[in-house]
C-alpha cells in the first residue's frame, strides 16, 4: 500500500461561517407577519439575497411548514397526559396554543382557513386524542373532541387577534376553557 506524499494532503479550508441556517431563517420568519411574509422580505430582514434562502427552503409554503414545526415543539406539553393529568394537560395545551399562535399575526387564522399541512401538528393531535381517551372517550369520539377543541381555541385566538370581540364585559380566554372542559362528557 502506498502512502500519499505529504505535499498532496490537503487541510480543510477555513472559510467564513455560514450566514444562514434553517433555525435562523425560521426565527426571522416568526418575527414577521406570516400573512404578508414573502421570501424577498425575509431575505431583506436577514440581510441576504433572496436566492440564498432558496438554498435552505424551497419556498414560502415550506417555510410556513417549518414555522409550524417550531410552534408545535413549543406548544405540546413536555410530559404526556396521564389518567390523573389529562384535564390539566388539555388546559395547558390550550393555553400554549393561544399564547404561541396569538403571538404570530395571522397564524391562527391561517390554520383555521388557509392551506396548511396537518402532519406538523400530528404530535399535538395525538397527545390531545390520548388525553380525551384517558378521560373516558373512545378513539373516534376523542378525535371529534380534538377537532372541536382545536377549532374553538384557534377560532378564539384568530378572532381575538383581529380585535373583533364586541362582548361586554370583554371576553376572557379562561371562560372558553371553562366551557370546553365543563362540556366534556364521555
Amino acid at each position: 500500500m502506498s502512502e500519499v506524499p505529504p505535499h498532496t494532503l490537503r487541510t480543510p479550508r477555513l472559510g467564513r461561517p455560514a450566514r444562514l441556517d434553517r433555525d435562523r431563517i425560521v426565527a426571522a420568519a416568526l418575527a414577521m407577519d406570516l400573512d404578508t411574509l414573502t421570501m424577498q422580505a425575509l431575505a431583506e430582514r436577514l440581510g441576504v439575497a433572496t436566492s440564498a434562502l432558496y438554498r435552505w427552503v424551497d419556498g414560502r409554503e415550506e417555510l410556513l411548514d417549518l414555522v409550524g414545526v417550531q410552534l408545535a415543539a413549543r406548544i405540546i406539553p413536555a410530559a404526556p397526559p396521564t389518567a390523573e393529568t389529562w384535564r390539566a394537560w388539555l388546559i395547558d395545551l390550550a393555553r400554549s396554543i393561544h399564547r404561541e399562535f396569538g403571538a404570530i399575526p395571522g397564524f391562527a387564522a391561517r390554520l383555521m382557513s388557509g392551506p396548511h399541512r396537518a402532519v406538523r401538528h400530528l404530535p399535538i393531535q395525538e397527545g390531545a386524542v390520548a388525553a380525551f381517551m384517558l378521560g373516558g372517550a373512545d378513539r373516534e369520539r376523542a378525535h371529534q373532541y380534538w377537532y372541536v377543541f382545536a377549532t374553538a381555541v384557534l377560532g378564539w385566538t384568530s378572532v381575538e387577534e383581529g380585535g373583533r370581540f364586541p362582548a361586554d364585559p370583554p371576553m376572557d380566554f379562561e371562560v372558553l376553557l371553562d366551557v370546553l372542559m365543563r362540556g366534556y362528557r364521555t
